[in-house]
């Protein structure tokens, strides 16, 4: 049986203008203000300005975003409300 791996958890912000985030499971929604996704440590949001996803690839929970960074919160999974389908489960549809 093949044993799925569990990748690290990591975020790494330069400038607040660049931030890759690895361990990403999901992306619910995303504009130029606001980045809601999940990863194996819980919800996060991302908050700033100009936000652009530069690269996603949830298949290796890979994400690199631009822009200007200004908060970026955790949310307990087990605390926060379950969202209706994510972004890119809307997108394969």
């Amino acid at each position: 049986m093949e044993e799925k791996m569990t990748r690290k958890h990591i975020v790494n912000i330069v400038d607040r203008e660049k931030l890759s985030i690895t361990g990403v499971t999901d992306v619910f929604s995303f504009d130029e203000n606001v980045i809601e996704l999940e990863t194996n440590e819980g919800y996060i949001e991302i908050k700033g300005e100009d936000l652009h996803i530069v690269k996603m690839n949830i298949d290796d929970g890979d994400m690199i975003v631009e822009g200007t960074v200004t908060e970026l919160t955790y949310h307990d999974t087990q605390g926060a409300t379950k969202k209706k389908g994510s972004f890119v489960s809307k997108l394969f549809k």
